[in-house]
């Protein structure tokens, strides 16, 4: 990953933090995309400490919030010549039903109209650096899809049901990209850490994340296990021209979500949602 430039967002715990760690050690530059952004130096400095690394940059981004990403993304393309890898990893797990500062469903406007804006956002530089990749960190814990009712206005609001039906929205998406990808030279890759507790479920029940930690035990699973197939996805020559799949622990799994007129749907819904055409 020598001189090659990444941009983790979410990277200041959890499956962010290890993914960042993991290019940083492997010689990425880093670009940490972070709402915190006095966390965010603080990881930085972690980070260096325990790879070596120097490479790393903090920049403020607020993934619920439209204009923080076009800001982001602004700095990004006027300091940066190249981008190699983008990585959207930032994500909530809400227990109650919030608004965005943009006025939408926080899960929503989170977990993947940021990730949609951001990509767009920065598309441009992605094909003219290219080869490059996007990785989205998706979830095998996901269900409950509604095109017609994506914020809960109808629906009643559970945290686990907006979270799971925000992950299937990350694979759904990463289809109908993958697709508009083609020839690009850039792909485009979901993938799934597997379930760990990490500070996404701070909010929860004590009863739902001692659950997490059984689950983790039994599978031997821990942030920089569920980090490995990100970090494997944005370096590994094995799948540098792999495009539009889902992976677990480097191994492809089949997407139940693939049904190319919901994709679309979805994707002309979250542009509608974000001014984008």
């Amino acid at each position: 990953m020598k001189d090659r430039v990444v941009i983790v967002t979410g990277p200041t715990s959890g499956v962010g933090l290890e993914i960042a760690a993991q290019l940083a050690a492997a010689g990425a530059t880093l670009i940490l995309g972070c709402r915190d952004v006095q966390k965010g130096a603080a990881t930085a400095e972690a980070i260096g400490r325990r790879t070596g690394a120097k490479r790393l940059s903090v920049l403020h981004v607020d993934t619920s919030s439209q204009s923080s990403i076009r800001d982001f993304a602004g700095r990004v393309k006027s300091t940066c010549a190249r981008l190699d890898v983008l990585i959207n990893n930032a994500g909530v797990y809400l227990p109650e039903r919030q608004r965005s500062a943009d006025g939408l469903e926080l899960t929503l406007a989170t977990n993947v109209l940021g990730y949609h804006l951001l990509t767009r956002e920065l598309l441009d530089l992605l094909k003219a650096s290219a080869p490059a990749r996007i990785i989205n960190v998706a979830s095998t814990f996901a269900f409950g899809l509604d095109l017609d009712d994506l914020q809960f206005e109808r629906r009643t609001y559970f945290g686990a049901r907006a979270y799971a039906q925000s992950k299937a929205c990350n694979r759904v998406l990463t289809w109908a990209l993958s697709r508009r990808l083609a020839q690009s030279r850039v792909t485009a890759n979901a993938m799934s850490p597997g379930l760990i507790v990490t500070g996404l479920y701070r909010d929860t029940s004590p009863l739902y994340r001692l659950m997490l930690r059984g689950i983790g035990t039994v599978y031997r699973r821990n942030a920089a296990r569920g980090a490995d197939t990100a970090a494997w996805l944005a370096s590994s020559p094995e799948v540098a021209t792999v495009n539009g799949r889902f992976f677990l622990d480097r191994q492809e799994i089949r997407c139940r979500f693939r049904d190319r007129a919901v994709e679309e749907r979805l994707w002309a819904i979250c542009a509608g949602l974000v001014g984008a055409g």
